[in-house]
């Protein structure tokens, strides 16, 4: 079984058709016990998660043993055992760690930074991807628990840093186009990332484009200035000093 949360919350199991848990308290009641894995999770804990801030009914607890009366019905055609289990004030669900595609993306970017360091450009490069492939959208879509809340932020920033690592790994293989797809795909979803705009000026000077680098430069600095009212740092300062002088270097080093 694999539960599939970086989008809508999909459950898989071969043989069976993929049940979706709609945005929703039952949904927020999973994530809960998702997050905590194999730990016990205290009902007030879980009634705080499922009203998100907001003062819980007087019905909150039966109304709990409801949601959780619902997701043991749905997950019971695909599992092969109980899921989730129960003990006087608790609750918790039984998910081996390889069960959760935030498990298999974690995994593949450790392993693929790491064949990145050891220069294996071609592993890393397959790792990276796959990682990629899990993506279906905003991890936990819909829901607004602060636990989940806390989580998407950790694994945006590992979509982030993905993305990088891929990006270096294409240019290192010759995939130039690939890299600079990556690059410009980062700096549209936020266009302050000063060290992803180095990266692009060494980029498109490595494959012969300076102007663009150079271009890619001015308009770097034109929105550093603009947003923030500074010059950009060292790493775009010395990627664009690289570009005007025609030279050749490792993008690692606008890292």
């Amino acid at each position: 079984m694999l539960f599939q949360l970086l989008g809508p919350i999909e459950v898989n199991a071969p043989g069976h058709p993929a049940l979706e848990i709609k945005p929703g308290k039952p949904a927020t009641v999973l994530t809960a016990l998702l997050l905590d894995r194999g730990k016990w999770v205290g009902v007030d804990r879980l009634i705080d998660a499922a009203w998100h801030g907001r003062t819980a009914p007087a019905s909150a607890r039966g109304n709990l043993k409801s949601y959780i009366c619902g997701l043991r019905r749905a997950l019971a055609p695909a599992a092969d055992r109980a899921r989730i289990e129960s003990r006087p004030g608790a609750y918790r669900i039984v998910v081996d760690g390889n069960e959760t595609d935030v498990h298999h993306v974690g995994r593949n970017a450790a392993e693929g930074r790491d064949a990145l360091g050891d220069g294996d450009h071609e592993r890393a490069a397959k790792l990276l991807a796959d990682a990629l492939d899990l993506w279906r959208g905003t991890p936990f879509e819909g829901l607004r628990s602060l636990d989940a809340l806390a989580e998407v932020g950790r694994l945006e920033r590992l979509h982030v840093q993905i993305r990088e690592d891929l990006a270096e790994a294409s240019h290192a293989l010759g995939r130039h186009l690939d890299a600079i797809a990556l690059l410009h795909g980062l700096i549209a979803e936020d266009p302050l990332r000063e060290h992803v705009w180095a990266r692009l000026v060494l980029v498109l000077n490595e494959t012969g484009q300076r102007s663009e680098a150079l271009a890619a430069f001015r308009r770097a600095r034109a929105i550093i200035v603009r947003e923030l009212g500074v010059e950009p740092g060292a790493a775009l300062t010395d990627a664009h000093r690289t570009a005007l002088l025609g030279r050749e270097t490792g993008c690692r080093a606008a890292a």
